[in-house]
């Protein structure tokens, strides 16, 4: 039973370790993609805007994705 509750928590340990990567990482998203943000609304060259337009769209499906793994 002892080893049996050790395994639990050793399986528990580490799905708590992916969770806490996992919002790290949707937290650097977020900041990205607010930085997108602002340089879209800064950038005059429309060439440019599309692609940090395209970038932020990536970046949001990621973020699903990552949302969706939880």
């Amino acid at each position: 039973m002892k080893k049996l509750r050790n395994i639990y928590y050793i399986i528990d340990e580490k799905e708590d370790v992916e969770k806490k990567k996992i919002e790290k990482l949707e937290e650097k998203i977020k900041e990205k993609i607010l930085k997108l943000e602002k340089k879209i609304r800064n950038t005059k060259d429309k060439e440019e805007k599309t692609k940090l337009k395209e970038e932020k769209e990536l970046l949001k499906k990621f973020k699903k994705q990552l949302k969706e793994k939880k």
